[in-house]
């Protein structure tokens, strides 16, 4: 028994369903390892907050798509309509129908997440309006794709007839339904990639290091080009020889991507941590000491004389610098024993007595 249900060698052999396999197999292991890495991460520092939440949600509904992406492959998808075994019509509608709603609601998740991740960097701050700006976006975006999954669930009347074409009744047109619901995600992905860019110009910190942070959210355009290509593959399904191999192939590519990229910025506690070692192993003379926001700092021995590492005695005995709290201390004046003297001084006055 082949792959797919019902068809015959020939079939089978023409069916795209090594390319599915691949694609959804490999980029949802990779998410839900990105995902988990930035969960354990987080809840290490116990630091787990709505973000985080929302981001469990949207691993499982990438896992849920790519699993119904998968279980579709063995009925029909891979394959333009005419090839497709017709004793898998059915199954293979049911489960493409159960697809649609996890799709749309599920990438409303990860933007949500990144939305909510945008809003902790600026907490503690007087930015009040951007805050709000944030906060539209975040519910202009859910809500928007929440009435796209309602819009895929009851697009026909009765709602049976999404999935058996035979029962009689009324659908809305799959072309514009789908061209719409495309060119709104579009939006939505520029609008919360772009977001963040003035925010991140003006942070205080050198041109390199802003550059990165910026390509790092940039990152996220990728979801953008998804969105695109899946565009472009609507043409096909609803005017063409009726395949969705590659409409839903981008849609798990741009769901994976997304709840990956979304996560990049937490693995930072990783990156320098490999960065702390590469510099212990580097130069093991040198201590590297790091803040609670990441930041290393060389700590070593100095002294007032800047020219030499060792200052010389009366007895002509080499001892090492002194710390900037030794310099302070013992000053110039040091006494002859070598150790710190404590000098008190007291004041004592005299009042008279009130007169009568």
């Amino acid at each position: 028994m082949g792959w797919v249900h019902n068809a015959s060698p020939e079939v089978e052999a023409a069916s795209q369903y090594p390319l599915i396999l691949g694609v959804c197999l490999s980029l949802t292991i990779l998410m839900v390892f990105t995902v988990s890495l930035r969960l354990f991460l987080r809840a290490r520092a116990s630091r787990w907050a709505a973000a985080d939440y929302v981001m469990v949600v949207s691993m499982a509904f990438a896992v849920i798509y790519s699993a119904l992406c998968i279980s579709q492959s063995r009925y029909g998808l891979g394959l333009p309509l005419k090839q497709r075994p017709p004793a898998n019509y059915l199954t293979y509608s049911k489960l493409n129908y159960a697809g649609r709603p996890f799709y749309q609601v599920g990438i409303a998740g990860f933007k949500a997440s990144l939305c909510l991740s945008y809003l902790r960097l600026i907490s503690g701050t007087s930015k009040r309006g951007y805050r709000i700006v944030i906060w539209i976006v975040i519910a202009a975006s859910t809500l928007g794709h929440i009435a796209g999954a309602l819009s895929l669930i009851f697009n026909c009347t009765p709602v049976r007839r999404s999935w058996n074409n035979h029962v009689p009744g009324t659908c809305l047109p799959v072309g514009g339904l789908f061209y719409g619901l495309a060119i709104y995600t579009i939006i939505t992905d520029v609008t919360i990639i772009v977001l963040p860019i003035p925010l991140l110009l003006g942070l205080n910190i050198k041109v390199a290091q802003k550059a990165g942070v910026v390509c790092l959210f940039l990152l996220g355009l990728f979801t953008t080009v998804c969105s695109i290509m899946r565009l472009t593959q609507i043409q096909r399904v609803a005017f063409g020889d009726g395949n969705s191999t590659m409409l839903v192939l981008w849609g798990t590519i741009e769901f994976n991507v997304g709840n990956i990229v979304t996560c990049i910025p937490y693995l930072a506690p990783l990156l320098k941590g490999l960065v702390r070692g590469i510099a212990s192993t580097g130069d093991k003379s040198k201590q590297y000491y790091y803040d609670s926001q990441g930041r290393s700092y060389l700590m070593d021995n100095w002294s007032k004389d800047q020219n030499s590492q060792m200052r010389s005695t009366a007895s002509g005995q080499r001892q090492p610098k002194r710390t900037p709290s030794e310099e302070l201390i013992l000053a110039t004046q040091e006494p002859e024993h070598g150790g710190i003297e404590k000098t008190v001084e007291y004041r004592v006055s005299s009042e008279g007595r009130p007169t009568k």
